[in-house]
């Protein structure tokens, strides 16, 4: 039936979000971790080539980030009588949530420091909105 969705499960989006961490250890290290690949991405060579391709990945996982957050959101909407079940449903969907939100902020946060959609000062096009 073409208008039966598939359904997203809760196993399918902790795969997904394992898939899709960058994986740079606490969360207390990912500015140094950023930086570091930054600085390494700004000696490859003079032009802003690599930099740019460095946010541009940055802001793929972002908006990968987000999509993992819609899935989430869909899970939400399912219904389950068994009030345990839906308990444990509930703690696992919380545990994941926390783990993307801190790296989609992160992320967010970054690319408007260094790239921002509209600028003053700027290292990378990447999220810069031109006119056509």
């Amino acid at each position: 039936d073409p208008q039966q969705v598939e359904q997203t499960t809760i196993e399918d989006v902790r795969i997904a979000i394992s898939d899709w961490q960058f994986n740079w250890g606490p969360e207390n290290t990912w500015e140094k971790q950023f930086n570091d690949r930054l600085r390494a991405q700004q000696e490859c060579n003079s032009t802003f080539r690599s930099v740019d391709m460095f946010f541009g990945i940055c802001n793929d996982h972002l908006q990968s980030g987000r999509e993992i957050l819609g899935d989430l959101r869909k899970i939400t909407a399912s219904y389950c009588r068994n009030a345990r079940v839906m308990k444990d449903k509930f703690l696992q969907i919380y545990d994941m949530l926390t783990i993307i939100l801190s790296e989609v902020k992160f992320f967010e946060v970054k690319l408007d420091e260094y790239a921002p959609s509209i600028p003053t000062l700027r290292f990378s096009s990447v999220c810069y909105y031109e006119r056509a």
